[in-house]
């Protein structure tokens, strides 16, 4: 009797799980669809000029094409761990003053192949110092890309030579490298146009998983929980039997 209600509730607590894993995954494919949706249909509209970013609703820019004035201020960092097409790289990410009020955002200007030894990586990307990178007033075109809540805190190299590796986007740290910290923008990234200068490669995923990975997932908590539905019910069964 104490075997078959201990197995019994290991059944209900497994079905539960998978049953729980299999709808959330759900829920993730249809946020992804959301997503991709908001994106085709705001990036259908022409790029606006952005002065000024709004205080209470930036969720309101996300996605869509802006042109901004301003300039690039002599900071960029590589944000570590990109593969693309199954090679170790870098995404660009440089900071950028509006000229309006002196607001501050960070610019992602594309995917950048790893060159060399990892710890040559200062010594080996300190081009990108002297680009030739405008450092005056100039128009960049792009659209604002949200932070994925699935960042984890990174923290900044401590070597205070530039170009400075990031191992995950953290604002807070960023905040850190200039004297305006209150200026800086938190929680968006600029993804520069892919006909903007000074930029690399930028064939972007607008969502890390797609919706049928997901779907994908879904499908496999789902059989999990009626594989042991069915071995559960043979089990009992056969004891019965017995």
């Amino acid at each position: 009797m104490k075997f078959k209600l201990l197995s019994s509730i290991i059944f209900l607590i497994c079905i539960s799980l998978f049953l729980a894993l299999g709808f959330w995954q759900l829920d993730r494919a249809n946020e992804k669809e959301q997503i991709i949706k908001l994106y085709e249909k705001r990036q259908l509209a022409e790029p606006v000029n952005l002065v000024i970013f709004p205080k209470n609703n930036i969720a309101n820019t996300f996605y869509k094409n802006y042109k901004i004035k301003g300039k690039y201020l002599n900071k960029t960092f590589l944000l570590d761990n990109k593969i693309k097409n199954k090679k170790p790289g870098f995404n660009v990410l440089s900071l950028f003053k509006v000229a309006k009020n002196g607001e501050i955002i960070l610019v992602d200007r594309g995917w950048i192949l790893m060159e060399g030894a990892r710890q040559d990586i200062e010594e080996n990307y300190k081009f990108l110092n002297n680009q030739g990178i405008d450092k005056n007033v100039q128009e960049i075109n792009g659209y604002i890309y949200p932070r994925e809540k699935s960042y984890t805190i990174g923290e900044i190299s401590t070597n205070e030579s530039w170009p400075r590796l990031l191992q995950a986007i953290n604002f807070n740290e960023i905040k850190n490298t200039i004297k305006e910290k209150e200026l800086l923008i938190p929680d968006i990234v600029f993804r520069l146009n892919s006909k903007e200068k000074f930029g690399f490669d930028r064939s972007w995923n607008i969502v890390s998983m797609t919706a049928s990975k997901h779907l994908g997932y879904a499908f496999q908590w789902f059989s999990l929980a009626i594989a042991l539905t069915v071995l559960t019910i043979l089990f009992f069964v056969r004891k019965k039997d017995e």
